[in-house]
């Protein structure tokens, strides 16, 4: 990675930032760029350059209005230059603790080292512009105050239209146009600003025995922990955390999970009374199962045979990793393709498939996942669940359950999808539960954690 002169013996964190957007707009993977950025950078930096990194890619579209606001060039500016001026602006306009005019300094300086002298002149009178007619002299700090300041230059976008909902809350439009059709202006308006919040850590706790034990220990080793108000064992740690010291901690403690609140619930609702019907003989298989937090989840609860399998080797590794750090020796772990698996026709009693989608419910984790995202890539990704909830289907024994899961948000990967199955196999039927539901959708913004989606279908 190239980050331009040194100070001392370390990159300057802004070159380094730069260098992390340069690649990722580059089709490179952000977590394992930034994680190699952050290796390179002064320990007291590193939350500096995560937040410029993952700032400047969730509110990419909001700072590009601004550009396009403020510029006095014609069309886009070149990846080089686009990257730093929203670094720049997410300096000035995203973040406390970066005094204005040091924000507009180290723009123009950047500039200067990642795109080129002659491109400084443009940067910096950008820059110059927004300070001066969107915030004026007064310091400002907090976001709500920065956001009643910009508001208004997105004015010529028609507050509540999709154009002004996919730059203010920065998504794409196309995605923006989706939901606005399926759930409402005010809904998608709800769901855009969610997946701009913070995210916290959750944990599952594995035993309900030591949920109190739990919390004193993350107590003792400083993190302010809570149980979550609606699912059972969970534990929501507070935002800004120091996730290396929770790593760290998490490896010397097998009976917790890092998993979403929804994600638990979805599971426990998914497969709980399969497990109530279960006996010692029982086999359930993972199909999808990497990186592992259902797989972990289940292990000690499922009270049969458990087995994980995975498509990739990579992907497998790490669900070998995650198992083996919460002792889960009785999980059988294989790498098979779903859509040809290495198991019998007609062997199992539960199939989970949390199939690969378009992860439109968990783009609050992945910043650069909503730019990369195309229309296309929903549609192709309905077509390969269909093929893998077929062949789940085929897996089942008389009576056995498929419970089918994905974190998208899109109807083509979830409700047609079972839709699909239900039409070609008349041998499966819905399984609903006591209150009559065998199929859920999670919204974001109304679960308050991630997007999800399952159904529970029986064969006959």
């Amino acid at each position: 990675m190239s980050a331009g002169p040194v100070r001392g013996s370390l990159p300057p964190v802004r070159d380094l930032a730069h260098a992390v957007l340069m690649a990722v707009h580059e089709g490179r993977r952000l977590d394992r760029e930034l994680d190699k950025a952050l290796s390179l950078a002064h320990p007291r930096d590193r939350g500096l350059l995560a937040e410029l990194v993952r700032g400047s890619l969730q509110w990419q579209a909001r700072y590009d209005h601004l550009i396009t606001r403020f510029s006095r060039r014609r069309g886009r500016p070149d990846p080089a230059v686009a990257a730093v001026l929203r670094l720049g602006l997410h300096q000035l306009c995203g973040l406390d603790g970066v005094p204005p005019h040091a924000a507009l300094n180290e723009t123009a300086e950047l500039c200067r080292r990642r795109a080129g002298a002659r491109s400084v002149g443009y940067v910096n009178g950008l820059m110059q512009n927004v300070r001066r007619d969107v915030f004026g002299e007064d310091p400002l700090s907090g976001r709500a105050a920065r956001e009643a300041r910009l508001r208004p230059w997105f004015d010529d976008l028609k507050p509540g239209s999709a154009a002004w909902q996919a730059a203010w809350h920065s998504h794409p439009l196309w995605l923006v146009e989706r939901w606005r059709g399926r759930h409402g202006t005010a809904a998608c308006d709800d769901l855009c600003a969610w997946n701009n919040e913070s995210v916290p850590v959750t944990l599952h706790v594995r035993r309900a025995a030591e949920l109190d034990a739990t919390l004193a220990r993350l107590a003792e080793a400083g993190f302010a922990a809570a149980l979550h108000p609606r699912v059972p064992r969970a534990v929501v740690v507070g935002d800004g955390c120091d996730r290396a010291a929770l790593t760290a901690l998490l490896a010397g403690h097998p009976g917790l999970i890092v998993q979403d609140a929804t994600v638990q619930e979805a599971t426990t609702w998914l497969v709980g009374d399969a497990v109530e019907a279960a006996g010692p003989a029982s086999r359930l298989v993972d199909l999808c199962a990497a990186p592992g937090g259902k797989t972990a989840l289940l292990a000690g609860w499922w009270p049969g045979y458990l087995l994980a399998a995975d498509s990739a080797r990579e992907r497998t590794q790490l669900l070998g990793d995650t198992l083996k750090r919460i002792e889960a020796g009785d999980v059988g772990v294989v790498l098979a393709d779903g859509r040809q698996p290495a198991l019998a026709t007609g062997s199992l009693d539960v199939v989970l498939l949390d199939g690969p989608c378009s992860g439109t419910g968990v783009l609050r984790h992945h910043p650069e996942g909503r730019w990369r995202l195309r229309e296309q890539h929903v549609t192709r990704s309905a077509g390969r669940l269909t093929e893998l909830a077929v062949q789940a289907a085929d897996l089942l024994r008389p009576g056995g359950c498929l419970l089918y899961a994905t974190c998208s948000l899109e109807p083509e990967e979830d409700e047609a999808v079972v839709a699909t199955l239900l039409a070609a196999r008349a041998d499966l039927e819905p399984w609903p539960d006591d209150e009559g539901r065998w199929q859920r959708l999670w919204l974001p913004h109304e679960a308050r954690g991630d997007g999800f989606f399952a159904a529970r279908l029986r064969r006959r």
